[in-house]
């Protein structure tokens, strides 16, 4: 998304950008200091040493109004508690013209490895823990999305949906590498372990229809949005 915008428009050398919510990311600010970590590491791993790292909250960012040219949030909107402040922090830092772009996820029957998730992790933790699943997929309604960049001063909003593949070689490795972020981890890993590999089987069984060369090749519907402040 960073690369390239679906409208066309594309980021440039010496463009000053803001990853906000970074994760595993330019200056790249996350409330999440593991996620900070691992960034770090990936970047570091590669030789990249232009990134400048920020443990923050996303409405109160330590830097200066107006010093960005594009800032970019990918699936992290969705989580921020406060996403009006969040939007109105993002116009703040950038410069007139600056432009935003982000993305989250779309409905989740459009995506089924959700409920499939949902449901294993229902059978073994309860309901709560299927929150997280909720809220990524809360803001799935485009219309919600425009309100929100328009009451933060955004204008030229421009929003599309589409059900892409997400891939990856061996859910097996995936699986539990991908629920370490998330707030089941812990129960995940109290869980003896013939218990926890027979729910990463159960799961990986009822993920079979979304396989391809035994890989996983599953659905998962994307919301993109770019905007531009005046």
């Amino acid at each position: 998304m960073g690369a390239r915008f679906h409208n066309g428009r594309e980021y440039r050398s010496g463009n000053k950008v803001l990853d906000a919510a970074c994760g595993t990311g330019i200056v790249a600010v996350d409330l999440n200091e593991w996620m900070l970590r691992v960034g770090r590491h990936c970047t570091a791993r590669e030789g990249t040493t232009t990134i400048e790292w920020y443990q923050s909250d996303i409405t109160r960012m330590p830097v200066s109004d107006g010093e960005f040219d594009m800032v970019l949030c990918q699936q992290g909107l969705r989580f921020f508690p406060d996403k009006a402040a969040a939007l109105q922090e993002m116009a703040r830092v950038l410069a007139p013209g600056g432009r935003l772009a982000l993305s989250v996820w779309g409905r989740a029957e459009k995506s089924p490895h959700v409920g499939i998730i949902c449901d294993v992790f229902r059978d073994y933790f309860g309901e709560d823990s299927t929150t997280i699943f909720k809220v990524a997929c809360s803001l799935s309604d485009p219309a919600v999305l425009r309100n929100l960049a328009g009451d933060a001063g955004f204008t030229g909003i421009s929003i599309r949906s589409g059900v892409k593949i997400a891939r990856h070689p061996s859910p097996a490795e995936l699986l539990p590498a991908y629920f370490s972020a998330f707030p089941v981890a812990a129960q995940i890993s109290a869980l003896p372990e013939e218990e926890r590999d027979g729910m990463f089987r159960c799961m990986m069984t009822q993920l079979v229809p979304s396989t391809e060369n035994n890989g996983l090749a599953v659905p998962t519907e994307n919301i993109p949005q770019t905007a531009e402040k005046e």
